[in-house]
């Protein structure tokens, strides 16, 4: 089967990671697989030409009309059978590509997860129902919501959580030693932006009762106000020495490796790859209450949630962690590895979407 896979860059960011690696997987899995973008950024191209995975990137120049042009153009030309689209705008892209050029099989990806329904939302289902063959959500609260908020989608919704890539994001050979009284080491790998919830977070940590807590989080962006803001708040509090903003991390399993714990405090995801890495490399994780958290993060199995919009349940949950022993720890951390390996192994990622593909090539998941 010939498939193309269109994103609008290969930039370093989770969607783009993922789409890389599924790419490479169908290539691996016997496919002609190809990665079409349209916009600069080529952090992942190197391991697509590694696994012989053809990259093109066509011109962004003339706005959305000449990108469908030339994605028509491309699809045309290369016989191309299948187009997998993921982030919003390649998405739309692809259906509107499709209403010119209807003989491609179309699969959209919703990455995110909604909390409310805005009139953006309806445009891009009503393009959805009329030319996608499926759409696949990350996240089973999306696949719900979708689902609740566009009914004639429904046949057409899977849910394929992020994968993970084990060999990489494998646990540390021997456990982090500690002096004693040295903190408790927890890290926060997302792009500080104010959807992740830091500056709530901050002022959790600054609790009298965590004081044996330091944070590291990483995904910082110079010249960003937001971490600018960040950075200003853990000044005016004395937190210096217990809270570290970084840039973002090319190399985030090291960091997975250094710590003792995972934490997300976001007030939305989807199904946050961070999440998932960190889970995969073995670390307890206490994270914010949303989306498909509750199906990865265990209460008293291998972490805590809280209410992303209260301090007092953050501080709650930061205790609780504190509190756990060294034995506890690494019990917790063996059942993040049992959860990840049963949910975002790379094996049952693209054993998901080679069912979906073949139920393309035999007529399910077709438009009425």
């Amino acid at each position: 089967m010939r498939i193309c896979c269109v994103i609008a860059s290969l930039r370093l960011g989770g969607a783009e990671r993922q789409l890389a690696g599924l790419a490479v997987l169908l290539k691996n899995a016997g496919h002609d697989v190809e990665v079409l973008s349209y916009r600069d950024g080529s952090f992942y191209a190197e391991e697509l030409k590694t696994a012989d995975v053809k990259h093109y990137r066509i011109p962004s120049k003339g706005g959305t009309p000449a990108i469908v042009r030339r994605i028509v153009n491309h699809i045309r030309e290369n016989g191309t059978e299948v187009v997998i689209s993921f982030l919003v705008g390649a998405n739309i892209k692809c259906c509107l590509a499709h209403m010119v050029y209807p003989r491609f099989r179309l699969v959209v990806s919703e990455r995110n997860c909604n909390t409310t329904l805005l009139p953006h939302d309806l445009f891009r289902f009503s393009l959805f129902r009329a030319h996608a063959d499926a759409v696949v959500c990350n996240s089973f609260a999306q696949t719900a919501f979708v689902s609740r908020h566009c009914p004639g989608l429904r046949l057409k919704l899977e849910t394929i959580p992020n994968f993970v890539d084990s060999t990489k994001f494998a646990p540390a050979s021997t456990a982090r030693s500690k002096a004693g009284g040295e903190p408790m080491e927890l890290v926060t790998v997302a792009r500080l932006r104010p959807r992740k919830n830091a500056l709530r977070f901050i002022r959790a940590v600054s609790d009298p009762s965590l004081a044996g807590i330091h944070v590291d989080w990483y995904g910082a962006k110079a010249g960003c106000r937001y971490s600018a803001r960040c950075e200003r708040l853990i000044r005016k509090l004395g937190m210096e020495g217990r809270f570290t903003i970084h840039q973002a991390c090319h190399d985030s399993a090291g960091v997975y490796r250094s710590a003792d714990a995972f934490c997300l405090p976001s007030f939305y995801e989807g199904t946050p790859n961070a999440l998932a890495e960190a889970l995969t490399t073995g670390l307890p994780a206490i994270c914010s209450d949303v989306s498909d958290n509750a199906r990865y993060v265990i209460p008293g199995r291998n972490g805590f949630l809280f209410n992303p919009h209260s301090r007092k349940s953050m501080v709650k949950a930061l205790r609780r962690l504190l509190e756990l022993s060294s034995a506890d720890l690494a019990d917790y951390g063996s059942q993040s590895l049992a959860i990840a390996a049963d949910n975002f192994h790379k094996d049952l990622f693209i054993k998901r979407y080679l069912e979906l593909l073949r139920g393309l090539e035999g007529g399910k998941n077709r438009k009425s």
